[in-house]
């Protein structure tokens, strides 16, 4: 294929993942109204898992074939990516408000999440029964969150402006948008960098792997500029949490994982306790520090290449 034809795939994956995150987030928003439940218990599931899908099927197949660096690195990459650019461009656009509850509990729970992943880490290797603790916690993780939106549910008042069948198409074409326009995104750029001359190895470490985290990305900042705050945050405190125990946790029960270097990991709980330290404090992640997210990301990327 010639460079156009790359550059007219280019534009049609931003085309999808633009489209695909509107759809995705009115959907999820209409959904949520429509089952008596919060946008943040929407946001923390069903777009957070429809949006981690990448991840999940990069690092699955990563340990089906036997390739432990990718499954493992590109979960701590994607995780680092989730709160520094997608959280930071989501500021930027509109300062982003939680409830308390929120940072008490869910950012909480991703914050623990982290450190169990460091715990099982701590000799250098996740192992199948690591892997298996991690999918416990993954287990107990979804079910409180089911209860929850039962309780909600039950408490809550359903305010249906369309059909269950119409607000739950758009979630899933959303989604699907966005996986398919990411897709073509990755590999059009891929293929365009090469094009030009760009290594491999950088291309790597840039865009295959903040391609996996555009759908996090393309859904948070879609949702801040609708002004839809849960569902930006809601997204990715479960994309992280999803990532840690469930994509983790599987790919260590068919392949143990093995960590070559704890600063990349240290970062990822790092990050992962700033952003529970920036709620906490007044409850809005501001445009600066969103400002901030994002130079310490292209700090990292800098890192990266040294």
């Amino acid at each position: 294929m010639s460079i156009w034809q790359h550059l007219l795939l280019f534009v049609i994956g931003l085309v999808l993942l633009v489209k695909g995150s509107d759809y995705l987030v009115d959907g999820a928003s209409c959904l949520a109204m429509g089952l008596g439940v919060s946008s943040m218990v929407i946001g923390l599931t069903i777009v957070a898992y429809g949006t981690s899908l990448p991840e999940f099927a990069v690092s699955f197949v990563a340990s089906l074939e036997g390739i432990d660096d990718i499954a493992l690195g590109n979960v701590i990459g994607s995780n680092i990516a989730d709160i520094c650019l997608a959280l930071g461009l989501g500021a930027v656009i509109r300062p982003l408000k939680v409830h308390i509850s929120v940072v008490k509990r869910e950012m909480l729970i991703m914050l623990g999440a982290a450190l169990l992943m460091t715990f099982v880490l701590l000799d250098g290797v996740i192992d199948r029964t690591d892997g298996v603790i991690l999918l416990i916690g993954f287990v107990a993780y979804l079910t409180f969150f089911v209860h929850e939106a039962f309780q909600a549910n039950k408490t809550g008042t359903a305010n249906q402006h369309a059909p269950f069948w119409r607000n739950a198409l758009m979630v899933v074409g959303g989604l699907v948008a966005v996986a398919v326009g990411a897709r073509l995104l990755v590999d059009s750029s891929v293929n365009i960098a090469r094009y030009i001359g760009v290594s491999d190895y950088v291309i790597g470490l840039t865009v295959v792997a903040i391609g996996t985290t555009l759908p996090e990305v393309a859904t948070s900042t879609m949702a801040s500029y609708k002004n839809q705050g849960d569902i930006a945050v809601g997204n990715i405190i479960g994309s992280v949490s999803f990532q840690i125990l469930l994509v983790i946790g599987a790919c260590a029960v068919v392949l143990p994982l093995v960590l070559h270097t704890f600063v990349d990991l240290a970062l990822m709980c790092g990050v992962c306790a700033l952003i529970l330290v920036l709620f906490w404090t007044g409850l809005t992640l501001t445009r600066r520090e969103g400002v901030l997210l994002l130079i310490g990301y292209g700090t990292y990327m800098v890192y990266l290449f040294l």
